[in-house]
């Protein structure tokens, strides 16, 4: 009999007292505090970044939003619809240039460190090449148009100077953390510009056009990459030979062509329907569209900053040895707090966008208010779009992204060509969220379908 009774003394669980409740709450008050006060302080760098991203961005968003409105309401629908048509082809010449070295080169760095300043070479020199042959294109298109046409030096301008921004180096702050020290130089750059504006609007409103503003844009965008260049390329052990640069270049354009040929389909979702809007529907209608579009630029501007900060975090989760189940657990916090992000702005564009146009500008905007309350889902579509992109990218399914951002522009285009001549404006935001509808949730699926296949094969094992 002792052996059984001295088993139940043991497994017989002592009555809890009120003393040892309170004690092992405070334990557990304890053990999160630690695990709060632990995640932070890992974070502690990134959280950093984030806070000066948004804080430098959203002053400048906000100021930029201000100045385009009031840009909008000094030189009217017309003119304002010939600068967004200038954007939109610099969309083009930008991604054309940048030769989606925006998506790689910050995965290459973080996997190749021993090559950084080869990488960096190369990419500056595909992408200067690149960039003379936009301006010879702009070059012979203003030569060959007509005297009638709409090719102005001004619309020139505009072009080139949007173009520029794609030979900075973000990627080589962003893999080095120093996004804050970027923040600042594009601080610079944006206050120069609004300072050329407001001055042009404060002396002389009627001298207020697409020249002055292009000239305003290509003088700041110089300064900034100016400064980011030096401060960057001195911190670097440059390739001793050009040639082992040309030969980086050429394995760097060969690696990313297949992303190149994606990103420039993906013109097709935000930048072609402006096009075709123009095309059909004339230049005032594009200016009632733009107008709309500058919400969707605020959210989109905040995104990418957000963004910023995930696309190294991306690269290093998706590195072989990562378990599923880490993969799982960052991608639902990093979607979280895009969603998030995208929120406020997306709900007032939902709610209320015949308020937001008559408040912000001229009564012949208010048109567009239909148009808004479309890019007001557009911009939540788009925010778990970063997402899957940039881990798509990271994990080296090119192909499949090629193939998200053909099957997205096939549906964009026939969007564009059936709706812009019968719904103008509002066509064109349809085309805009079903396009980028498709092409996420294609991207989804691939990401599901990979970790999933991962998962099984680590049960496998």
């Amino acid at each position: 009999m002792w052996p059984r009774e001295r088993a139940q003394t043991v497994l017989t669980p002592r009555p809890e007292t009120d003393e040892s409740r309170v004690i092992r709450s405070s334990q557990g008050r304890v053990t999160l505090r630690r695990r709060i006060t632990h995640l932070l302080l890992s974070q502690r760098q990134n959280l950093q970044n984030l806070s000066v991203l948004v804080i430098v961005n959203f002053a400048v968003d906000t100021v930029g939003f201000l100045t385009q409105v009031k840009i909008a309401n000094t030189i009217g629908k017309y003119h304002f619809g010939l600068i967004a048509y200038g954007l939109a082809i610099a969309a083009y010449g930008g991604v054309f240039i940048r030769f989606a070295l925006d998506r790689t080169l910050v995965r290459d760095l973080v996997h190749h460190p021993n090559r950084f300043g080869e990488l960096v070479a190369a990419s500056l020199l595909l992408r200067w090449m690149l960039f003379a042959a936009v301006v010879a294109m702009l070059l012979a298109w203003k030569f060959t148009a007509g005297p009638v046409s709409d090719v102005s030096w001004g619309l020139l301008l505009v072009i080139v100077a949007n173009s520029m921004m794609s030979m900075d180096l973000q990627a080589v702050y962003d893999s080095w953390h120093a996004m804050s020290r970027h923040a600042v130089y594009n601080l610079i750059q944006r206050c120069l510009y609004f300072a050329a504006i407001w001055a042009i609007i404060t002396v002389s409103p009627a001298k207020l056009g697409i020249l002055s503003i292009g000239a305003a844009t290509l003088g700041s965008v110089t300064c900034y990459l100016v400064l980011q260049h030096t401060w960057a390329i001195a911190r670097m052990t440059l390739p001793a030979t050009r040639r082992a640069v040309f030969r980086a270049a050429i394995r760097m354009a060969k690696g990313n062509l297949t992303i190149w040929l994606a990103t420039l389909g993906g013109l097709s979702f935000g930048s072609l329907n402006q096009l075709v809007l123009k095309h059909y529907r004339g230049t005032a209608e594009l200016g009632g569209y733009a107008v709309a579009w500058q919400m969707v630029s605020l959210a989109m501007m905040l995104l990418n900053q957000v963004g910023r900060i995930g696309n190294p975090m991306t690269a290093r989760v998706t590195r072989d040895g990562i378990q599923s189940k880490e993969r799982i657990w960052f991608l639902a916090q990093y979607t979280s707090v895009m969603v998030l992000t995208a929120l406020p702005v997306a709900f007032a564009a939902i709610c209320f966008p015949g308020l937001i146009l008559r408040t912000l500008f001229r009564p012949e905007y208010a048109s567009a208010a239909n148009a808004l309350r479309i890019m007001g889902a557009f911009m939540l579509v788009y925010s778990v779009g970063i997402v899957a992109s940039q881990f798509v990218v990271s994990t080296r399914l090119e192909k499949t992204y090629l193939a998200s951002i053909v099957v997205g522009g096939v549906l964009g285009v026939a969007a564009c060509v059936l709706l812009i001549p019968a719904m103008g404006a509002n066509g064109a935001a349809i085309a805009l969220l079903v396009s980028t509808s498709a092409a996420v949730g294609l991207c989804w699926a691939a990401i599901s379908i990979k970790i999933r296949k991962a998962r099984d094969l680590c049960v496998q094992q």
